[in-house]
């Protein structure tokens, strides 16, 4: 009962903020007079506009430290009022136009929604987990909270990647003002489902129905694991989707509002990940080749940079480098150093690998002739051949390829199309249905296991977030006991996937000046020394993942141990006997 009030509760808080997105995105399109999308689209495209304008307006009020409560209360009113307004309008439009037919759903239609429908229920319960996963952890939601609790963008130098663009990350803070660590998870989530209706959209405007399920589904596969996560892949990806479709609008309609749209959505997800920046190049090229009036550019760069231009000049006033730390070889480097900027790249090749199989068949498009018949299909492989080839050519790390899932999964469901249409041709009907409804069950079973194993992680109690998060968190319960008996400053080495949880600040990172590398290997008395002039009080490891720096046989000369957790330990930064 109580898991089944606080799903009810959280899904609430979320449809309130995509209903206000959707009001203020409804509104915008309508003021910029952007010419009306295909009827799968509208909705979609609206809120993620309504999204992107929320980030803007939270960027805002964080940069003048007015991050509070009662603002954001304000924003999410404003937006359900503006979709109050808009659906007055709509209602009287209606009134006013006659109703089109509707359209019988062939049998493959129901079979294929009944698919995507299952695929969409068993994700539905997977947001609502505390959070565990370990990026959400480790730098996430640890910024998040600090904005939330000063209420401005500040700069935290002891979480990993401090000068990164956030422009995601902004939602979670809003979240996190209301103590509310769940509502992150389906914001993220959300961005997957937006993400699906527009491939759906697309797939059913151009290729059918049943291809648009089957697009939409193969993007669900390939994402499920991200929506249990606060982290911005997703969201990063319905940006840049959102941006490709009203791109498109702009070529085939030479409609100016389009371009404005297109810029301010892809100024969106360049404010949220550096990989975006590589979309630029494809993306001026277009505007330069579709849009001959000039007094367009000014109008597409400035909405392009209002969402963006914050985190890079900020970096480059700051630091010297815009895109800190990535650019240090060749600004210079601030927090890092050369070996840093070395071990995160070689990190990222280690975890190199090819995309998953199902997306493969997206190389055979160029064949297809109706593809090549099609000027919205060229664009997507045009769009699809410059991510691969960035991908390729720089991490080729899985994740890191996602902006290009939803046009991929498309393009290799059109590719598999002629092919399948040929053989269902062919099958007797009694077959036809009798297939589909091994498959329907088979997909009925698979989502009511999922949907049982999500429930048994949700915790809607604080006895059952407790602990749950003792035994999936390593280092949580080490936390508890610091909250409950500060340490005063604290440095940690092995448990940077748990700082969510920790009282902040905690210092000690894989990379910047307080760097694992520069202690873990010193002799005690040097640890000591060198903990002690920065200023440490206590020192928190985890043996398991840092193993001989407690045994030296001298450890115990300098350092007294206050708790122990497991591998986890805790040590207070002082002599406990003459060496």
């Amino acid at each position: 009962m109580h898991a089944a009030v606080f799903a009810v509760s959280q899904y609430a808080l979320l449809v309130a903020v995509l209903l206000g997105c959707w009001g203020m995105g409804s509104v915008a399109l309508a003021r910029l007079r952007a010419a009306a999308l295909p009827p799968g689209l509208t909705t979609p495209v609206a809120t993620t506009v309504g999204l992107g304008m929320a980030i803007c307006v939270l960027q805002a009020l964080a940069i003048a430290g007015l991050l509070r409560p009662h603002w954001v209360a304000a924003l999410v009113l404003l937006g359900l009022l503006a979709a109050g307004h808009q659906a007055w309008q709509m209602r009287h439009t209606a009134r006013a136009a006659p109703a089109a037919p509707a359209v019988p759903l062939a049998f493959g239609d129901r079979i294929a929604l009944a698919c995507l429908a299952l695929a969409i229920a068993s994700l539905l319960l997977k947001p609502l987990a505390p959070p565990t996963a370990w990026d959400e952890l480790m730098y996430h939601l640890p910024h998040a909270q600090q904005w939330a609790d000063s209420g401005r963008l500040q700069v935290n130098p002891w979480l990993r990647y401090p000068w990164f663009p956030y422009n995601f990350d902004l939602l979670y803070a809003a979240a996190l003002l209301f103590g509310n660590d769940v509502l992150p998870h389906l914001l993220h989530a959300a961005a997957g489902w937006l993400t699906a209706w527009l491939v759906y959209g697309l797939g059913a405007l151009h290729l059918g129905r049943i291809a648009g399920c089957a697009a939409a589904i193969v993007w669900l596969t390939l994402t499920k694991g991200e929506f249990d996560s606060a982290y911005i892949d997703m969201g990063v990806t319905l940006f840049v989707l959102a941006s490709a479709i009203a791109l498109d609008q702009a070529r085939t309609r030479r409609a100016r509002p389009w371009w404005v749209v297109s810029g301010l959505l892809l100024g969106t997800a360049l404010g949220s990940k550096y990989q975006v920046l590589a979309l630029l190049p494809f993306f001026a090229l277009a505007l330069l080749w579709h849009e001959r009036r000039a007094s367009t550019w000014p109008m597409v760069l400035a909405s392009l940079a209002l969402p963006s231009l914050y985190w890079y000049a900020r970096n480059a006033i700051v630091t010297g480098d815009p895109f800190n730390p990535i650019g240090g070889p060749v600004f210079g480097f601030t927090d890092w150093d050369a070996g840093d900027h070395k071990a995160q790249f070689d990190d990222l090749r280690r975890n190199a690998g090819l995309p998953h199989w199902l997306l493969w068949p997206a190389l055979l498009s160029p064949c297809v002739p109706a593809l090549r018949r099609s000027a919205s299909a060229r664009g997507a492989m045009l769009l699809c051949g410059w991510m691969l080839l960035v991908w390729l050519l720089s991490s080729r790390y899985p994740r890191y390829l996602m902006s290009a899932y939803p046009l991929l999964a498309l393009l290799s469901v059109a590719s598999c199309q002629p092919l399948a249409r040929r053989l269902v041709a062919r099958w007797p009907l009694p077959l036809a249905r009798g297939t589909a409804g091994l498959l329907l069950a088979a997909l009925g079973i698979a989502a009511s296991s999922a949907i049982y194993k999500q429930g048994q992680r949700i915790a809607a109690t604080p006895e059952a977030r407790a602990s749950l998060l003792r035994r999936e968190v390593n280092g949580y319960a080490m936390w508890e006991h610091v909250r409950a008996h500060p340490v005063g400053r604290l440095y940690q080495l092995g448990l940077e996937d748990s700082l969510y949880y920790a009282p902040q600040p905690v210092w000690g990172e894989v990379f910047g000046p307080w760097r694992y590398r520069d202690v873990q290997h010193l002799a005690p008395q040097a640890l000591h020394r060198k903990l002690a002039s920065q200023g440490f009080d206590a020192f928190v490891i985890d043996t398991a993942r840092a193993p001989g720096v407690v045994s030296h046989p001298a450890f115990d000369d300098w350092f007294e141990r206050l708790h122990t957790d497991g591998a986890v330990q805790l040590y207070r930064v002082s002599a406990r006997r003459a060496p």
